[in-house]
């Protein structure tokens, strides 16, 4: 005679028809949403150019007054990539690139493509700068920031 539980026989566990299922499921849900994520992630990487050389623009204007002289922001659309450049103060009119970390090239993700009206902005010790319109467009839209030259503003519009 047997006291406590009764044994159980029965099996517990998924068929391998239940697997398969589970997994084609899985397959079709990661094939649909990875278009999805691709759009979301180009779109992250616009938003993120154009916010990062609307600071950039902020920061060479700032640069400008703090140390009374020109600098300026040349632009190079081939290559997708921008950087910063001081006025020599012996030799007016002669730029070179920084030499510290803000003197790198600050190149563009591979998808966003940047088109300008000038191909170079100059920041001036008073304040204002040469008016410039930027459009970086990506595979989701454009953006455009227009540097108005007066007090270093950005105008930031966006397109799809």
């Amino acid at each position: 005679m047997q006291i406590g539980r009764k044994p159980n026989n029965s099996q517990h566990g998924y068929t391998l028809l239940e697997l398969i299922l589970l997994a084609i499921i899985i397959t079709v849900l990661v094939g649909v949403s990875t278009p999805l994520f691709k759009n979301t992630f180009s779109d992250l990487e616009l938003k993120d150019a154009s916010f990062n050389l609307s600071r950039i623009i902020g920061f060479v204007q700032e640069k400008a007054i703090l140390e009374g002289l020109n600098f300026k922001i040349v632009l190079n659309a081939d290559k997708s990539l921008y950087y910063i450049s001081k006025e020599d103060p012996k030799r007016k009119g002669i730029y070179e690139r920084l030499k510290d970390k803000t003197g790198r090239l600050f190149k563009l993700p591979r998808d966003v493509k940047i088109k300008s009206t000038v191909k170079e902005i100059t920041f001036y010790p008073d304040g204002h700068s040469q008016k410039a319109s930027i459009t970086l467009t990506g595979r989701t839209g454009s953006v455009t920031l227009n540097v108005k030259g007066n007090m270093g503003y950005v105008e930031v519009k966006e397109a799809r």
